[in-house]
């Protein structure tokens, strides 16, 4: 089973979006998929649960009961010190070999404590190992549980806590791009933050006991590539090809900001000969008619006009592509 994430610090890039789509594309192609919500946001459990179901499932979150569903019910007990973490069991989406972790506002409780248990892994302290590796943990026992072949986590658009504890379990990331300056500049502070987060957690590593290094994840997050997402096609005297002239801006940025950074550390963290794994269009009105029935773009004939079959047929195509290489990148 492999772990990957789908990353970048800038905010909308499409990467819930883009998450969903592709988890579709792998169930397509005979994989079992986990999605695990680790934004507290929670914007991938609320495109697949109705607002009613997800309502009820956050107000039992905190109860000690046992009754909780979510991500912060698994590992309150670890965050407030009482215990191990709590089973939860993934859901089964749209009857698909795709199944879900949800996400929860109060893992930002969770995210508070992280920045201390950190310290403590330094400090070779079994406390702050539980901490930091408890989300980790879940995602495991549930994949486990559905047998799952792959693992997608959907994180915030951050460089926090949360987020370095997420990456540093997966075996590889993706970063989804938007055709923004913003979004160029914001692949700066991923390279630079993933690879100080490795060599960082290698320290932890190093000076940890044998019996305690062995329940550590590896923390050597591989970079899978970048994927372009909803260009918006311009017109006027100055765009006459403007996805050639994102390209040109986002492949040597993806190239010096994030494939160098890694490079420094190991170049077995660019285990692939090229950096982009695919792009994505602009879908426009399919993406909100993809919310409203919970599932993928290319799972809506039957669910909107015919008139935009075609639409829907095209992007069931790109993600599949994308999908595939994935699948190729990570060896699924």
């Amino acid at each position: 089973m492999k772990k990957i994430a789908l990353f970048n610090h800038k905010g909308g890039v499409g990467k819930t979006t883009l998450t969903v789509n592709i988890a579709d594309a792998l169930a397509n192609a005979g994989k079992r998929v986990l999605l695990v919500d680790a934004d507290p946001q929670c914007n991938l459990t609320s495109f697949y649960l109705v607002e009613s179901e997800l309502e009820e499932m956050l107000e039992d979150s905190d109860e000690d009961d046992g009754s909780g569903e979510t991500l912060w019910s698994a590992v309150k007990p670890v965050a407030r010190g009482r215990g191990g973490i709590a089973k939860i069991t993934p859901l089964q989406l749209n009857g698909q070999s795709i199944f879900l972790l949800p996400g929860d506002v109060l893992l930002s409780e969770y995210e508070e404590v992280l920045p201390l248990s950190w310290n403590e892994c330094f400090a070779r302290q079994t406390r702050g190992y539980d901490i930091t590796t408890a989300l980790a943990k879940v995602a495991n026992r549930a994949a486990e549980e559905i047998n799952a072949d792959v693992c997608i986590y959907d994180v915030g658009p951050n460089v926090g806590a949360l987020n370095r504890a997420v990456l540093l379990d997966c075996d590889f990331f993706l970063t989804p791009v938007a055709a923004d300056l913003f979004s160029l500049r914001a692949l700066s502070t991923v390279g630079r933050s993933i690879a100080k987060w490795i060599t960082d957690w290698e320290a932890i590593r190093k000076i940890a006991s044998p019996s305690d290094r062995a329940t550590l994840f590896r923390g050597r997050p591989g970079y899978l590539g970048y994927i372009t997402s909803a260009f918006k096609v311009n017109s006027g005297r100055n765009a006459a090809d403007p996805h050639a002239e994102w390209e040109a801006k986002i492949a040597p940025r993806v190239r010096d900001r994030i494939a160098k950074d890694l490079a420094a550390i190991d170049p077995a963290l660019l285990p692939q000969s090229g950096n982009k794994v695919g792009g994505v269009k602009n879908f426009h009105s399919l993406a909100p008619s993809a919310q409203q029935w919970g599932v993928a773009l290319g799972a809506l004939r039957g669910k909107v006009n015919g008139g935009h079959y075609a639409q829907v047929d095209e992007a069931r195509d790109e993600f599949a592509q994308i999908g595939r290489e994935v699948i190729r990148r990570a060896g699924l």
